[in-house]
C-alpha cells in the first residue's frame, strides 16, 4: 500500500511539473503554432536582444527586449537593476499593437499605435485606469525609428500638469 501511494505521489508530481517553465525543458506544454502578430508587432520583435545608448541627461542607457507568453508579447526591460528600472510590454489587441509602460513614476500608462511607417512606430496615450492626465506626470507617447538592424532611435513624450513636458533628447540605441 505504501509503495502504491509513493508511486502515485511521484506520478502526480511528474504530471504537475511537466508544464512548468524552465530553461532545461525545451518543449512547450501545449503544442502551439508559431505566433504571427500584426506587422507592427513583428517589427517590434526585430528589437529582441540587448541594446545600449548614450543620453546627454542620463549617460549610458541599457535596455533589453525579449519574447514572452508564447512569443505573443515583447517585453522591454529598461535600466534593469537600477533605481530607473522600468518595464514595457507590447502586444496586439484585435490586430493592433498596444503598449503598457510600467514607469518609475509609479504609474502604468497604456498606449496605442497611432502611426506606422516603413521605418517607425509611434504610440500615444490610450485610456488608462487610475491615471489623471491633468495632474499625474507620466509617459504620454513614444516613437521608435528603425535605422537599421543594429540601431534604433527612441523619442519619448512626457506629460506634466496636463501638457507636454521635456523628456530628454532622442537616444540612438546600438545592438550589443
Amino acid at each position: 500500500m505504501i509503495k502504491y501511494a509513493l508511486l502515485l505521489s511521484l506520478a502526480a508530481c511528474a504530471a504537475l511539473t511537466s508544464c512548468q517553465t524552465g530553461k532545461t525543458q525545451p518543449k512547450t506544454c501545449v503544442e502551439m503554432p508559431p505566433y504571427q502578430g500584426s506587422a507592427a508587432f513583428e517589427r517590434m520583435k526585430s528589437l529582441v536582444g540587448k541594446w545600449s545608448g548614450e543620453s546627454p541627461e542620463m549617460g549610458t542607457m541599457n535596455t533589453e527586449f525579449r519574447l514572452i507568453a508564447g512569443d505573443s508579447v515583447v517585453e522591454e526591460r529598461f535600466a534593469e537593476g537600477t533605481p530607473m528600472e522600468m518595464l514595457s510590454t507590447y502586444h496586439d489587441v484585435n490586430g493592433k499593437l498596444t503598449m503598457t509602460h510600467y514607469c518609475m513614476l509609479r504609474n502604468q500608462p497604456r498606449m496605442k499605435l497611432v502611426k506606422q511607417t516603413a521605418n517607425s512606430l509611434s504610440f500615444d496615450l490610450a485610456p488608462t485606469p487610475g491615471l489623471n492626465v491633468q495632474k499625474d506626470m507620466h509617459m504620454h507617447g513614444a516613437t521608435y525609428t528603425f535605422i537599421d538592424a543594429n540601431h534604433f532611435k527612441l523619442e519619448g513624450v512626457s506629460w506634466k500638469d496636463g501638457k507636454s513636458s521635456p523628456c530628454g533628447a532622442p537616444v540612438i540605441f546600438t545592438r550589443k
